[in-house]
């Protein structure tokens, strides 16, 4: 493990600002369902589920 990396569930909470690793979008995760987080991105035009593994915090 890295020290940048983020495997753990536990890493994202509801209300946190994120990124989509491979698309560079950024949102806010607004729900979780089971392994997956719904991310609401352009103020909510777009909302779509990720898995942890894809997404990044934002400062």
């Amino acid at each position: 493990m890295g020290l940048f990396s983020s495997s753990s569930d536990d890493n994202f909470k509801i209300g946190d600002r994120v990124r989509v690793k491979y698309r560079g979008q950024e949102g806010y995760i607004i729900d979780k369902n089971g392994s997956l987080y719904m991310v609401s991105i352009n103020n909510g035009q777009i909302v779509d589920s990720y898995e942890a593994s894809d997404l990044e915090k934002c400062w």
